[in-house]
């Protein structure tokens, strides 16, 4: 899976990292702390780990992601502790169309393949660090993402809507504003810097919102 090589020693750079402070109808809920890595990638491009720990509720989630310059993973897994629900791992890799993946739990292991669009991204639940990814795909009309713990894939309709401020502490920034819409008709918002970076998402379906706690470093 996603290796824990020394980055530094292959040229590695910080692409962004923070945390958001998450909240479900204006009651603070989770936290996730997260760090995006780019290193240079064979074909001249930027390859990206990205990484988070998740405070969400009575769940601890810790993502791992390995994808090229645009996003589209060669390989991820989570974990995810909970008091009620026990541990549970995901772990797969995306090659060729394709998710082989694994999931073991306290019912046991189990194997799940299927096909994906070429080029989906990963959006995992309940992380939201990975938008970022998304959101270099925003001059698409629809993007397919895959929500690794569900299994599935969903083909989304992305549109910008222009441009708004966002409070990130005590300062107002401007932001890009990007909504997606499922094919259910759910939305789900996210404003990003002139970088790309994310600042905030918010998920109107679920009351949730997850906000930067700091501006990104300039």
């Amino acid at each position: 899976m996603v290796a824990a090589t020394s980055l530094a020693a292959q040229g590695a750079q910080i692409i962004d990292q923070g945390s958001f402070t998450i909240t479900v109808s204006n009651q603070r809920v989770g936290r996730e702390d997260f760090r995006i890595e780019g290193t240079p990638g064979g074909s001249g491009g930027l390859e990206y780990v990205a990484r988070a720990t998740v405070a969400f509720s009575d769940r601890r989630l810790t993502p791992a992601l390995r994808s090229d310059s645009m996003g589209t993973p060669f390989d991820y897994q989570i974990e995810s502790r909970g008091t009620t629900t026990g541990t549970e791992r995901w772990s797969g890799k995306i090659t060729r169309g394709r998710v082989s993946a694994r999931i073991n739990s306290a019912r046991g292991e189990s194997a799940k393949e299927y096909i994906v669009t070429d080029g989906a991204l990963i959006i995992d639940d309940d992380v939201f660090h990975q938008y970022f990814f998304l959101a270099r795909r925003s001059t698409e009309s629809s993007v397919a993402i895959v929500v690794p713990r569900r299994n599935v894939q969903l083909v989304v309709r992305l549109a910008v809507t222009g441009q708004e401020r966002v409070t990130i502490g005590t300062k107002d920034l401007d932001a890009r504003h990007l909504v997606i819409t499922e094919p259910s008709g759910a939305t789900r918002e996210v404003w990003l810097d002139a970088q790309g970076r994310v600042l905030k998402v918010a998920i109107p379906s679920r009351n949730l919102v997850a906000l930067r706690d700091d501006p990104p470093p300039a």
